[in-house]
């Protein structure tokens, strides 16, 4: 029996990516313990710890972390702390450097740098903090092209591993009668000749959507619908930049939606304008569902995109021409390769945690 920590800054990053993992590893005999900001009950898990994380990885709160988790470590004596993303990654590992927990390995999934290799004061700091902990990296796993080649360039874990994200669950994307996806096409104002394009992603400059209502701008004589399910802080700026455009009329906003896999299945092509992504969700989940796709030339977009469907990121007069000549499917096929499913995924990421393979 093994004892394993898992962090992450948010509880939905578990709920999102990891209950598959935590059954799997407590069925095996494994004892779970997670840490987030928020409360968290999974009958896997036998204890969880509230963190006061905060999203500015310099915030003072986040100082506070490190020293609560190096001192959860000390009393619990884990054999393996996995941590995940960018903040409770960094916190993680620092709290493992100063735990003096030398027994204890450390596995950390990317899920996508938050910086390229490239030029500019950002790059070039969170690379500066992942360094700082690369040593107490034991074991790293990266699912896009770009971030693998970053993580040997700089050597910022001793072993690292190519996944193909953590698995898309396809049991939640059922087929659907066409009588459901017909009834949501009507409900948006998408006719039978209409291609109805969708972006499911938080309203953030990451995801940057922007650059779409900009290219929605220049489709004077296309009829289309565009849906923006999802919320954030730029929700507002978006729905005024709508108006500024003149656009109003061909754009839906919808917030936070539970019918995701209804959406998926209405509409003919997903659209994104990420800067960039680890392995990104919403373009499997259109992927599976069979929606065409049209994304920015981003780390984790190309991963998962042919060339034709790619455009410069950032350009909406580009983005504009792929979205003119995009036309209404005639019917949705399963477009993902079987490698991202959650049945493939699972079997291999399991191994990550191999104890035997993780050496501190």
């Amino acid at each position: 029996m093994k004892k394993i920590l898992m962090i992450a800054s948010a509880v939905s990053h578990f709920e999102n990516f990891h209950i598959p993992y935590i059954k799997a590893l407590s069925e095996q005999g494994n004892v779970i313990h997670t840490a987030a900001l928020e409360s968290y009950k999974n009958p896997f898990v036998q204890r969880h710890v509230q963190l006061p994380f905060r999203k500015k990885l310099f915030h003072p709160s986040n100082i506070k972390v490190i020293f609560v988790l190096a001192k959860l470590m000390r009393k619990e004596k884990y054999d393996v702390v996995c941590t995940n993303s960018t903040l409770a990654g960094f916190c993680g590992r620092m709290a493992l450097i100063l735990s003096g927990c030398k027994g204890t390995a450390a596995l950390h999934i990317c899920h996508g740098y938050l910086f390229s290799d490239g030029k500019g004061l950002k790059n070039k700091v969170y690379l500066f903090f992942e360094k700082l902990v690369r040593r107490r990296t034991d074991r790293l796993a990266v699912m896009n092209g770009e971030d693998l080649a970053i993580a040997e360039k700089y050597s910022l874990g001793r072993s690292i591993i190519y996944i193909n994200g953590m698995g898309l669950d396809g049991s939640k994307f059922p087929q659907l009668p066409v009588q459901k996806t017909s009834a949501l096409r009507k409900e948006l104002g998408a006719g039978e000749n209409t291609t109805l394009f969708l972006c499911a992603a938080e309203f953030s400059p990451r995801k940057n959507q922007r650059v779409i209502l900009h290219a929605c701008s220049l489709l004077k004589d296309k009829d289309y619908i565009i849906a923006f399910a999802g919320s954030g802080e730029l929700l507002e700026d978006c729905k005024a930049l709508a108006k500024e455009l003149d656009v109003e009329k061909h754009v839906r906003f919808l917030g936070l939606r539970s019918d995701m896999n209804c959406l998926f299945r209405a509409a003919d092509c997903l659209v994104s304008a990420s800067i960039y992504e680890g392995m990104p969700f919403n373009v499997m989940e259109a992927l599976y569902c069979g929606d065409n796709v049209i994304l920015s030339d981003a780390k984790g977009n190309r991963d998962l995109a042919d060339g034709s469907q790619l455009y410069p990121c950032g350009d909406f007069k580009a983005l504009s021409l792929l979205m003119e000549k995009a036309s209404p499917l005639a019917e949705h096929k399963n477009r993902l390769d079987k490698k991202y499913l959650l049945a493939d995924a699972l079997e291999k990421n399991i191994g990550l945690y191999d104890m035997e393979n993780i050496s501190p």
